[in-house]
């Protein structure tokens, strides 16, 4: 049973709008493991489904879009809105206040760089535009960091997927990508401690 390999199989059923469509959903989704998804595209890319490059720059542009219209409307909303949104998306994500909290004041204090290291923290990836839109952070140094987060995060877990299918024919995505949230949550933890 390989429930990613199936969901990729739909996805090549579009093509490139499939791609750009799943970097949109990994941004709206929170249930959806987006390095799974990234490494179960990346599989498919070697095996023909689509190019690599192609894989990386419509994913990435999916995740981009919607990270940015996700930033623009929770600035249009306003800043009492946007914190009751924040913070209860925070709850839902098992977010303690304190963290998001201390993110916030980073974002105010190094707004390029940490819109970089919000896309590649799981689970911060989702909160970040709404944080940045909170701070009132230039939509363009926002979108410049987050894009080189997102291509970062895009690209590390689709190379991946795309050399161990090299690597080991007939790959089950699925049991790879556990393997892959593990390593991605033991390597979180190691650097919080």
């Amino acid at each position: 049973m390989d429930p990613l390999g199936s969901l990729v199989d739909w996805i090549a059923l579009y093509g490139l709008i499939g791609l750009f469509a799943a970097g949109l959903a990994e941004r709206f989704i929170p249930a959806l493991p987006s390095h799974g998804m990234l490494v179960a595209i990346g599989i498919a890319a070697a095996g023909g489904s689509w190019s690599l490059p192609a894989a990386f720059i419509m994913t990435t542009c999916g995740s981009l879009f919607a990270s940015l219209a996700l930033f623009l409307v929770v600035r249009a909303v306003g800043q009492d809105m946007s914190a009751k949104l924040l913070y209860g998306i925070g709850r839902l994500l098992r977010l303690p206040s304190e963290r998001i909290d201390r993110m916030l004041g980073s974002l105010r204090a190094h707004d390029r760089s940490l819109s970089l290291i919000a896309q590649i923290v799981p689970t911060v990836r989702f909160v970040a535009p709404l944080a940045a839109a909170l701070v009132r952070l230039d939509a363009w140094r926002f979108a410049a960091g987050t894009l080189l987060g997102i291509a970062l995060w895009n690209g590390v877990f689709l190379i991946a997927g795309y050399v161990a299918a090299q690597s080991i024919p007939d790959i089950n995505a699925s049991a790879l990508a556990i393997k892959f949230l593990l390593f991605v949550l033991a390597v979180e933890t190691l650097s919080v401690c």
